[in-house]
């Protein structure tokens, strides 16, 4: 099994393109409702949020325990 390197770039389903890991924190904080969505510019051009929330909580990055 192999480690999932949490500071590489990756691919992000809710963004659909090639993420940093800073975005991809940041964009788990305002989506499991640590932060506010409004914290996240890039969270703005997302239509549909609750649909978001779904695709980042079974996103394997999303697992920070």
């Amino acid at each position: 099994m192999s480690e999932i390197d949490y500071n590489a770039d990756r691919f992000c389903p809710v963004y659909n393109k090639i993420i940093d890991c800073d975005l991809c924190y940041e964009s788990l904080m305002a989506l499991s409702r640590s932060v506010t969505i409004s914290s996240v510019l890039e969270l703005h051009r997302i239509e549909n949020i609750e649909n978001a929330r779904i695709i980042c909580s079974q996103c394997p990055y999303s697992d920070l325990s």
